[in-house]
């Protein structure tokens, strides 16, 4: 879940971004559109979810949003979306939420009647390029994701002659759909700024993307351009033929407080992925990208390790570039809150792997003359993997177990609004996604490497300057020797103050202010601690009531 500290580092950078001013030159020029009015004026142009599926699902009348999980093709999605929440409970490795199951009590669980509920809607807030991936094998210019989250507006029941009021909010729920951005050989032909006689290239999308950041106009005007034929959202450049997959992030459980009193409440997400079958003109559910199935591995935990600890796989994990064989992944992943990283369950990859393997392997690798960029160390090596994981990077640094929200528009309640687009990882990565969208341009081949997700590589640090994203207040931070994270400090008139110490990631903490407690800083420290993988508890160091947990917190001052 997202800290105060995390939110104001992003206000901040946001402020500075000046995304009331169209012209300036931001973070998201070139490879995202955030802003609420023009996502609104691009949904009524023709990219509202039920247009762009209409084509795909053979439709010949325009679907409402309303009825869009009543189509055949999407029955799949729904039904195993439902299936999901309810069996939740069940297949929690964690013991209080499993506790659940032997109850009646569904009021902390998400209400699947949203999903098909005639007064839920999907709108669209967020369409990002990510030509970043065009290192996977199944494109070459990688993607172009358009975001959505559920809306639902309520009728309340009339009460003694009383008409009920209507309630609308946003659902803590997302759906991305996912484009190959590279467009087919009909539809280039269709555009009136591209050959003829040939494909459109990834150069070709990445000049339009480029075009598009340096546009000044207003909401509207902007949308209108996007979606025009020298746009990169004309119909010819994105259309139903490009469909990959649809992408879900949701949380499914709430705790309160009172339920789950030692960590002060409880969330879970539910991830999943259904890949389009053009042949069925359907989804299906499909193994996630990374998402390692702790249960195959553990089978065969030998074989596994053998794979991993190639020089290939080695050289590929440091640049940020592994593809785990899709045989060890799994179909539905859970990520849980509050403790990011620092709780079990979030760490999908926990155990698969010994140390001493893994530091044998990364000194035979360097024996062998190569060089490693990233991972340094044992630590940044089991880290690094982790984060790779949908699971692992789900709670790195984002708001309330999302990493890209959308901002509301004006329209919204100030009380009820989300005013931040996307979290901290989403923002800092952008400077490196815009250079890969450069580089594409100039017809050359780009450099896919990247850092860590928590800490933007320093090759970007000018970039972010003038924002709290690279060293500043709330970033992550590190204060332990390991030669992985040892550059990990604290701008001037900042410290690094550990919020949740885990056996799991030490040494982590978040900058905070340098002499005593200001606005928005942390008041509260703990460490969590580990029974078995994925039953975590939290024990609270200061204040001080961890009795319970045989934790002195005289000896752990230094921690904060």
């Amino acid at each position: 879940m997202r800290t105060i500290g995390g939110f104001l580092s992003l206000l901040v950078a946001l402020l500075w971004l000046g995304l009331e001013n169209a012209g300036a030159v931001t973070l998201d020029s070139s490879v995202a559109v955030t802003d609420p009015a023009t996502l609104q004026a691009l949904e009524r142009g023709g990219l509202s979810i039920s247009r762009l599926l209409g084509p795909a699902l053979g439709l010949t009348r325009d679907v409402d949003n309303r009825g869009l999980f009543s189509v055949p093709a999407l029955t799949t999605v729904r039904d195993t979306v439902k299936r999901e929440i309810a069996d939740e409970p069940k297949t929690s490795p964690d013991p209080y939420v499993a506790a659940m199951a032997k109850s009646n009590d569904t009021s902390q669980k998400f209400n699947p009647k949203y999903i098909d509920d005639d007064g839920s809607t999907l709108d669209l807030t967020g369409v990002v390029n990510r030509m970043d991936r065009g290192y996977l094998g199944h494109t070459e210019c990688g993607e172009i994701r358009l975001i959505y989250r559920f809306h639902y507006s309520v009728q309340e029941k009339s009460v003694k002659g009383k008409v009920g009021q209507r309630i609308s909010s946003r659902l803590p729920l997302t759906m991305s759909l996912v484009f190959n951005a590279k467009p087919g050989k009909a539809q280039a032909r269709a555009s009136k700024n591209l050959p003829s006689a040939t494909d459109a290239s990834c150069a070709d999308v990445a000049r339009r993307w480029l075009a598009a950041g340096r546009k000044d106009l207003p909401p509207e005007q902007l949308a209108a351009w996007l979606r025009s034929d020298e746009g990169p959202l004309s119909g010819a450049m994105l259309n139903s033929s490009q469909i990959m997959r649809l992408e879900l992030n949701m949380q499914v459980l709430r705790l309160s407080a009172s339920t789950r009193r030692d960590f002060g409440g409880h969330a879970e997400y539910l991830l999943k992925i259904f890949k389009w079958d053009p042949e069925k003109s359907s989804f299906y559910e499909a193994r996630m990208e990374n998402e390692i199935d702790r249960s195959t591995v553990l089978a065969d935990r030998p074989a596994f390790a053998k794979w991993l600890l190639t020089d290939r796989n080695i050289y590929d994990l440091d640049h940020g570039r592994l593809v785990v064989d899709e045989k060890l992944l799994a179909r539905s992943a859970v990520s849980v809150a509050p403790g990011g990283l620092s709780r079990s369950q979030n760490n999908i990859v926990f155990g698969l792997v010994d140390d001493a393997d893994i530091d044998k392997a990364l000194k035979d690798y360097v024996a062998r003359g190569n060089t490693l960029v990233t991972i340094k160390s044992v630590a940044g090596f089991n880290l690094r993997l982790n984060e790779m994981s949908c699971t692992g990077c789900h709670q790195t640094h984002g708001i309330a177990g999302f990493h890209y929200t959308g901002a509301d528009p004006a329209s919204e309640p100030r009380r009820n609004a989300v005013f931040v687009p996307g979290s901290a990882v989403f923002f800092a990565d952008l400077p490196r996604r815009r250079a890969i969208v450069e580089e594409f341009a100039a017809g050359g081949h780009p450099d896919f490497t990247r850092g860590f997700a928590a800490r933007p590589d320093a090759r970007y640090a000018e970039a972010l300057k003038g924002t709290d994203l690279y060293n500043g207040w709330g970033s992550i931070c590190y204060r332990g020797e390991d030669e992985s994270f040892k550059g990990w400090t604290c701008g001037a008139g900042l410290r690094c103050a550990g919020v949740h110490e885990s056996a799991i990631h030490p040494g982590f903490g978040t900058c905070v202010s340098e002499k005593g407690i200001a606005v928005g800083d942390p008041v509260e420290f703990g460490e969590i601690r580990m029974s078995t993988w994925g039953s975590d508890r939290y024990c609270r160091l200061s204040p001080a009531t961890a009795k319970d947990c045989g934790i002195d917190p005289r000896a752990t001052r230094s921690r904060w």
